[in-house]
């Protein structure tokens, strides 16, 4: 059925009216749909089923676990009338492509799909589209195959497990600690990794040790210095200031001598094109992009952004993929755009290939790449929004560099001997030609190149200035970030890197992590359970064993094993471990009971610290239940007195404090309980929202507990800022208020919201 050279016929794809000529495309995105309406025209009817239409069940296991493990999925809400949309354009149909992702979590939306509209079932077919541009869709089209149950099984089976370890270990967490907490597969190793980091640097003991340069001058006058490289041919060990000086005292009567020059040119080759692990590793070094937000703009890159010309236009390739592969005509094009923009001499004779790193990876995907090559950056500038700029560039400047020649570099190595027991040694480099850089630069901060003089000949002596040594100490390893977490997956085969933005969140949504300059770094909570964890369910949250995992997971895509076979293979060894660890929930929940010096003032007996309901720790009695004695563990560690304001409480007239609560700060009694009154803290600033008679307030976020600014009418009044308003009339334009700003740059400063006027001071213009 060549559909594609049939003329157009009278239809608007926009109206889901029941068809009964055309066939019916079904997508997962309604932008998505609309990018490939424009270049289908109306040859085809689009839908979108707007995600998954099916899951397990919210709140039951879902799983018949002596049924082969079968799982019992559920319209998921808001999604009948989809379905119902989507049978009622079915009928008519003379065929149904389903066109979701072309991964396994869309093979699993086909299938659910396929299921519903299973009177049609003859007609339909599962149509690839790798990129959203005419060539892909017709590719796709032209290319239509049956819905492939074997990865519908791998993507089943890794729900399926998921959702086991998830509702099980949760469940068990929420009886020794509290519940809210949740555990999962791949998320609970992320945040062992986290917390093994953690507790390796907070237990490293730095050791000490000493470097030692030389400053030498040649005859010429020119003056370099050089390390100490080698001693009697070994590499030097300095551990302390004496082992230095008595270094330096026996080079003091020593001879400087050049003992060999090597000159050579070092290459530096291009990176490979960017997938999904590396596309959210570079975003969050180069742009500070976290990887949900990369993999949102990424989506929308994909299924189309309007580009200026009011329609819809697809702008990469499919972002989650594992493979390193190109097309060719994408390779012939950008192959001419180097040619034409930098010159042959960027060109390489062949096109480059990189190898695929992984074992699996499916040969239908390629690398992210641009859609359309001869589209630049700057093309784009003004036409879409600037984050999805800054991405599609980081993505286009990858892959045009990928096919360029490498960087090349003049190195020169100079040895000095002093002595016959001492070689110093310099090492200095220079661009000889940038190469893939000229795109592609390196995100690192050069360093200052060492100067080496390009006259000095071997055998040439040179003359000791003076000695340069240097304390050191041995530094931990780097607390983990976004960027080099997902690394750190990826390299281990733990989980799939489509998954590691949503397990990132969940660490953050569960408040197991925050992020503190970049760093991940585990909460009192986050190390709790991660103890629990590990302590008592080592096999299950291995590092080894969740990589296996994943290889078997694969082997179902390839055909390898059966469902059934992997998920008993897991469950088996999971279910008996469960079972052992339920038996010690009460010795459990006591290890967790840490105690103090501290007495009960009411009945005398030790007070012990335990966790609340809402995951906070407090101070208890130990005689609980017969003593219900309780204190807030915050206060009685806060050495401050609270913040007294200089008005009194208007129900009681006692002083009021600053206090915080789960929604961060705000003012409360000092005769609490007695008197529960509370006020939010305000900023003094009328809210700037035209007919509001609201003021903003200080508010705290929810995922990451970071305070803004708020209208106090909300939800009515819907005005946030993140920046500390100030009352002061900008003398510019007038406005009531100025923002706070603090940058490394210029510190602290204030800015008028509305004209942009900057004050050092909100007494002094700057």
């Amino acid at each position: 059925l060549d559909i594609l050279s049939q003329p157009d016929c009278k239809f608007s794809p926009s109206k889901n009216n029941i068809m009964t000529t055309k066939p019916l495309i079904i997508v997962e995105s309604p932008s998505k749909a609309r990018t490939i309406e424009r270049y289908l025209g109306k040859k085809f009817h689009l839908l979108a089923s707007n995600g998954h239409i099916k899951d397990l069940p919210r709140k039951d296991l879902g799983i018949n676990i002596s049924r082969d493990f079968k799982p019992k999925y559920v319209t998921l809400p808001g999604k009948y009338n989809i379905i119902k949309t989507l049978k009622q354009n079915a009928k008519g149909a003379p065929q149904i492509l389903i066109a979701t992702d072309p991964d396994r979590e869309g093979e699993a939306i086909a299938w659910h799909i396929a299921t519903e509209l299973s009177e049609a079932t003859g007609k339909i077919k599962r149509a690839i589209f790798t990129e959203i541009t005419p060539a892909g869709i017709r590719k796709g089209i032209e290319n239509l195959r049956n819905i492939d149950r074997k990865l519908v099984d791998a993507q089943q089976a890794r729900r399926v497990i998921d959702r086991i370890v998830g509702f099980q270990v949760s469940e068990f967490l929420w009886s020794v600690l509290y519940s809210g907490l949740s555990a999962g597969r791949v998320q609970s190793v992320a945040l062992r990794l986290v917390c093994e980091r953690h507790d390796e640097i907070t237990h490293f003991v730095p050791e000490e040790y000493w470097s030692l340069e030389v400053e030498l001058k040649t005859k010429s006058g020119e003056v370099f210095s050089a390390r100490l490289h080698k001693i009697k041919g070994k590499k030097p060990e300095i551990p302390d200031e004496s082992s230095v000086n008595k270094i330096m005292g026996s080079l003091k009567n020593a001879e400087y001598v050049i003992t060999s020059i090597t000159r050579k040119d070092v290459k530096k080759n291009p990176y490979p094109p960017l997938i999904t692990s590396t596309l959210q590793q570079d975003a969050a070094i180069r742009l500070r992009f976290s990887p949900s937000r990369t993999m949102r703009i990424a989506q929308s890159l994909y299924e189309g952004v309007d580009i200026g010309k009011g329609e819809s236009t697809g702008l990469i390739t499919y972002m989650r993929t594992d493979s390193t592969r190109l097309a060719q005509d994408a390779v012939t094009k950008v192959r001419k755009i180097i040619l034409s923009t930098f010159g042959k001499e960027y060109l390489p004779q062949r096109t480059k290939v990189y190898k695929q790193k992984k074992k699996l990876v499916q040969g239908a995907h390629e690398a992210i790449r641009p859609t359309h090559p001869e589209l630049t950056p700057e093309d784009l500038k003004g036409k879409i929004k600037e984050d999805e700029r800054k991405l599609y560039s980081l993505i286009w400047q990858r892959f045009v560099a990928c096919q360029m020649n490498p960087s090349i570099l003049a190195q020169t190595t100079i040895d000095i001997s002093a002595g016959d027991e001492y070689l110093f040694r310099t090492v200095g480099s220079t661009v000889k030609f940038d190469g893939f850089r000229k795109v592609y630069p390196s995100h690192k901060t050069e360093k200052e190149s060492i100067f080496i003089p390009k006259l000095l000949e071997k055998g040439e002596k040179v003359q000791f200035v003076k000695f340069i040594p240097d304390q050191h100490f041995t530094k931990p390893p780097p607390y983990f970030t976004e960027s080099s977490l997902i690394k750190e997956l990826d390299s281990q085969g733990i989980g799939r890197p489509s998954t590691f933005a949503e397990t990132i969140s969940k660490l953050y949504k569960r408040e197991y992590v925050t992020s503190e300059k970049r760093k991940l770094v585990p909460t009192e909570r986050g190390i709790t359970v991660n103890g629990i964890l590990v302590s008592n369910l080592p096999k299950i949250f291995d590092f080894g064993f969740t990589s296996k995992m994943e290889e078997e997971l694969d082997d179902i895509e390839e055909g390898n094993k059966g469902y059934f076979d992997v998920v008993n293979h897991f469950y088996q060894p999971f279910h008996s471990s469960m079972t052992e660890v339920r038996k010690k929930r009460i010795e459990i929940r006591s290890s967790l009971v840490e105690k103090t010096d501290e007495m009960c003032e009411k009945c005398g007996k030790p007070m012990v610290i335990k966790w609340n309901r809402q995951g906070e720790k407090f101070l208890a009695c130990s005689g609980f239940p017969a003593c219900r004695n309780a204190k807030s563990l915050t206060q009685k560690d806060d050495e401050k007195k609270p913040e007294i304001l200089d008005k009194l409480c208007p129900k009681c007239g006692s002083e009021l404090h600053i206090k915080t609560g789960r929604f961060g700060r705000y003012i409360g009694c000092s005769n609490y309980p007695d008197c529960r009154h509370t006020e939010s803290i305000t900023t003094g600033v009328s809210c700037p929202k035209p007919g509001c008679s609201g003021k903003i307030i200080e508010r705290i976020s929810k995922k990451k507990k970071k305070v803004f600014y708020g209208c106090s009418n909300y939800p009515k009044c819907d005005f946030v800022t993140w920046r500390k308003p100030i009352l002061f009339k900008c003398k510019k334009c007038g406005n009531t208020y100025v923002e706070e700003h603090v940058t490394k740059k210029r510190g602290t400063y204030y800015q008028c919201p509305e004209c942009k006027t900057s004050y050092k001071s909100i007494n002094t213009s700057e």
